[in-house]
């Protein structure tokens, strides 16, 4: 009878240990993930640099060369490795395509010997994107992704709260790269010429609106079919309150470009959307008399003007159009004017005429070439179709193809085969 009351106090001891998790194989990395993300990281910094958001002003024009010490021992390690990571062989022609395209470019903009060595550092970086094992590029479009989703997640909940009327704190800044002032909170930039209105355009910590939705755009065809990410929500609510009219534009073709790379059928979709955008037009010209943001931003900038011209279209100041007009019917337009030329005109000028002005009509073959080159060496025929769209209807506006921020993803669907119909699809046209 006494056994009942015996207490087994190693079984009690039991009841409240608890198990510790073996975190060590969270620390294991291996020397291959190490060199990917020496690349990576090296990247990262070229890619956002590249957006001058206010905190890198200051690096900008050395990035590709801080950059250039991780890419090469990136490179050095994986040399050694089971599984290198810059396997890719297809990529001379379009790196030779490249060089003379910087060159030539170089030389009819009038650039001058520290142009020329940044261009080389950027040479290097173009060199190790076009060499890296398709898996490990496809992955680094998730890279950038997330990486853009983190940064725009407090930036969103502190513009917020700027918006409902929270103090934050904040001081003023100027851009050195271009004619704008700001104010700095830090996760989120005030344009000092939208501060007096009702709801400044977010443009997170980037210089302008246009360029935070250009990024998000590109970077959301990097991860068609898995958009319900938290990641890529982000950067879709951050394209729809930048009020970019072009933002706006490229997201309705990369929403038809997303169906297709899937390989559904795209016809009733546009239809609903002609549909559902003349009833948002005609709502926003009629609520409150006109006097709303979609209206003021969006609607009137798409209306033609006494010259035919959209009212949206202020790419270019009135004195540069006069030059322009002038230029194309002179003798200079095969070879351009130069960058020196141009600055006569002030900052504020971009577009195809900016950039035919200041590199002439060869340096546009060239630059054709080298993105015809790349094409062929693509694993995704659907997704290279998207990259020339994309690039050739960006061009009239922007001009900005070699923009790593807008190059980068762009380059990437080239190999991210959404829809596979047959093994065809999964061969590079130049191997």
């Amino acid at each position: 009878m006494g056994n009942i009351f015996i207490i087994h106090t190693n079984k009690i001891k039991g009841l409240f240990l608890v198990s510790k998790p073996d975190i060590s194989k969270w620390m294991i990395l291996s020397v291959r993930d190490i060199a990917l993300w020496l690349f990576f990281a090296a990247f990262l910094l070229i890619y956002y640099t590249s957006l001058t958001p206010w905190f890198l002003w200051n690096i900008y024009s050395y990035a590709s060369f801080l950059a250039f010490f991780p890419i090469v021992l990136s490179y050095l390690i994986s040399r050694h490795l089971q599984e290198p990571i810059f396997t890719r062989t297809n990529y001379v022609f379009p790196l030779l395509c490249y060089f003379l395209y910087i060159i030539i470019s170089g030389i009819l903009s009038g650039k001058n010997i520290n142009g020329f060595i940044g261009d080389f550092f950027n040479f290097v970086a173009v060199l190790f994107l076009f060499r890296i094992n398709t898996e490990d590029l496809v992955k680094f479009g998730n890279v950038l992704s997330i990486s853009m989703g983190a940064l725009l997640l407090p930036s969103l909940f502190f513009y917020a709260l700027y918006l409902l009327g929270f103090s934050l704190p904040n001081y003023y800044i100027d851009n050195p790269l271009a004619e704008y002032s700001y104010e700095n909170y830090y996760f989120f930039l005030v344009n000092l010429n939208e501060a007096w209105t009702i709801i400044p355009r977010f443009q997170s910590v980037f210089v302008e609106p246009s360029h935070l939705a250009m990024a998000c755009i590109v970077l959301l065809l990097t991860q068609v079919g898995n958009w319900k990410k938290w990641y890529n929500v982000t950067m879709f609510v951050a394209i729809f309150i930048s009020f970019s009219l072009a933002g706006y534009l490229f997201l309705i073709i990369v929403l038809f470009a997303s169906a297709w790379m899937k390989g559904r059928n795209i016809w009733n979709k546009l239809l609903a959307l002609v549909g559902f955008s003349f009833l948002i037009g005609i709502s926003a010209i009629f609520y409150n008399d006109g006097d709303n943001l979609v209206n003021q931003l969006i609607v009137q900038r798409l209306v033609v003007n006494d010259d035919g011209k959209l009212e949206g279209d202020n790419r270019v100041t009135t004195e540069f159009e006069t030059a322009y007009n002038d230029f194309v019917k002179s003798d200079k337009l095969l070879f351009g004017e130069g960058t020196e030329k141009l600055e006569q005109f002030g900052w504020g000028n971009a577009g195809y005429r900016v950039y035919i002005y200041v590199y002439g009509l060869i340096s546009l073959v060239f630059l054709l070439f080298f993105l015809l080159a790349i094409s062929i060496t693509g694993t995704s025929k659907r997704g290279i179709f998207v990259m020339l769209l994309i690039h050739a209807i960006s061009f009239i506006p922007h001009a900005i193809t070699l923009k790593f921020y807008f190059f980068t993803p762009l380059y990437i669907i080239a190999f991210r085969r959404v829809f596979k119909k047959n093994e065809e699809e999964e061969t590079p046209m130049l191997d």
